[in-house]
Order: C-alpha cells, then sequence, then structure tokens
C-alpha cells in the first residue's frame, strides 16, 4: 500500500504556528503519513466557503486519502466531528455541520461514524480547539490504520448535515438558472454551478453572445475558451478549470465591475444574431 495521506484544510490562516501544531499532533500519531495542505485560507467561520473548496477534492485524490476538514464555529458544543466514508474508500473527517455537503455530492458517501471515543482524540481536549484535538488526531489515527469503526458509533447516512442549495437548471426555450458558487478571489473571476451544456453545447456557444442576469445587473458576455481572445480589460464568459461556467475579465477583475457573491442567483441566455 502506498503511504497513507493526509489533505488538509481548515480557516485558521497560515499567518502564526496553528496549522502547524496541527500537523505537528499528526506527525506524532501517524509518523508515517504524508501531510498535503488544501488551503487554511477559508474564511473564517465559512462553512459553505469551505464547503465548495472541497468539493473537487474526492475526485482529484487517491483512494488511500483521508481528507482532513475544519471550519468549526461549533467547537465545544455538541456538534460532533464525523468520519465518513465515500464510494471511492476515502476517509473523510469534518464538523457534522454541512462542510462535506458538495464533497459528498460529487462523491457519494456509504458510511459514517460519529467521533466519540477519546482514544482518537488528543487528551485533554480544548472546547475552542476541536479542530486539533478531535479532527486533526481522528484523522491521524484513521491514517494510522485505526479502523473508523473504532471512532465511535454508526451515523445514518441521512443524519449527515447538508447545507441547503439549489442545483443549476434549464430554462424553457434555451439558456439556464443557477447559482454563483464561488469567487476566485486572486483574480476575481465568479465562478458558477452552471454546466454549458444546459445553456447549449459549447461548441455551439463559442464567439456567440450571453445574455447574463446577476441580481439587479444585465450583461452581455461574448462566450470564448480563454481570456486572451477578449482584450485586455473586457469581459468573458468561459468555462472554469472545474468544468463549468464562469464570469471574469482579461487581467482584470469582474468583481470591480459588477459585485455579485456566493448564492446569488443568476440566469444566461444566448442573445440570438
Amino acid at each position: 500500500m502506498p503511504r497513507p495521506l493526509i489533505a488538509f484544510l481548515s480557516d485558521i490562516g497560515s499567518h502564526d504556528e496553528a496549522h502547524s501544531l496541527c500537523k505537528g499532533l499528526i506527525h506524532s500519531i501517524a509518523p508515517e503519513a504524508t501531510i498535503t495542505d488544501l488551503t487554511h485560507q477559508v474564511t473564517p467561520f465559512d462553512v459553505r466557503e469551505g464547503a465548495l473548496y472541497l468539493a473537487d477534492v474526492p475526485e482529484s485524490y487517491p483512494a488511500w486519502t483521508v481528507i482532513t476538514a475544519y471550519v468549526y464555529p461549533e467547537t465545544g458544543t455538541s456538534t460532533r466531528t464525523i468520519v465518513v466514508r465515500n464510494q471511492k474508500g476515502q476517509l473523510l473527517v469534518a464538523p457534522n455541520n454541512g462542510l462535506l455537503t458538495y464533497a459528498l455530492a460529487n462523491v457519494p458517501a456509504v458510511e459514517a461514524w460519529e467521533v466519540t471515543s477519546p482514544y482518537v482524540m488528543n487528551q485533554p481536549v480544548t472546547p475552542t480547539w476541536f479542530g486539533k484535538d478531535v479532527v486533526a488526531a481522528a484523522a491521524a489515527h484513521l491514517a494510522s490504520g485505526t479502523a473508523p469503526e473504532s471512532v465511535g458509533p454508526e451515523l445514518p447516512l441521512d443524519n449527515i448535515v447538508l447545507l441547503p442549495y439549489e442545483k443549476a437548471v434549464s430554462l424553457p426555450g434555451g439558456g439556464a438558472e443557477g447559482e454563483v458558487t464561488r469567487i476566485d478571489k486572486a483574480f476575481g473571476n465568479v465562478w458558477t454551478n452552471v454546466n454549458v451544456n444546459q445553456i447549449a453545447p459549447m461548441d455551439e456557444l463559442v464567439g456567440r453572445t450571453l445574455r447574463v442576469k446577476l441580481d439587479d445587473a444585465e450583461v452581455d458576455l461574448p462566450f470564448h475558451l480563454t481570456f486572451g481572445e477578449v482584450a485586455v480589460g473586457e469581459p468573458l464568459a468561459y468555462v472554469n478549470s472545474r468544468g463549468t461556467l464562469a464570469f471574469g475579465r482579461n487581467q482584470d477583475s469582474f468583481l470591480a465591475k459588477w459585485q455579485v457573491s456566493p448564492g446569488s442567483r443568476f440566469s444566461a441566455r444566448v442573445v440570438e444574431a
């Protein structure tokens, strides 16, 4: 078997030693494990953003990965940490607060357990830091070979907390309606949950114009495969690196002109010539 792999996400940032202390604990429990940082820059307490960052992780990582995540505003309360085995065979460790919503939408759960055993926690458990003493510790024990059923009682799959979200839908007469799922912060691009094929086959869209309604704004955007096909500063619609419809500006920020946020509803139709 390959060395165990822990893919680690949190909202604690990298400005101090906190994330490194978590990794130190993991190495102490599972010295053979490799740890890879997904990100520690989730906006503090933003469970939905963390969930979106996790969405594509199960498909991208191998089956022996322990996907470890905490955005845990409920730390110290009755909100449990859970372990989920997905259809790929990966184990996901996170608070049961919706953080696994999109990851499980992409690769569904087959089994789940609540983490209650003190033997897979770092003792004494700090109420304000379940992320380290429960989530990271339990993940390390799993990576070192502890059976997931040893962490605590089985959890019915319908007891996994999922965030409410609306799927993208095709519109009568053409077009699609969906929601903004994520802001590509580094570049100011807007990502959505619409597959372009819900509007029209992609080869038919290239070079066409989409009329996009975003909150109270309406904007016509040419559809292109990449940014360099429009002039610097000009907007476009395109398919992002995750395969869904997105909006941007070449070497500039879409958000600088059109302010939207995750959860904003929008519609897009082809403008007929």
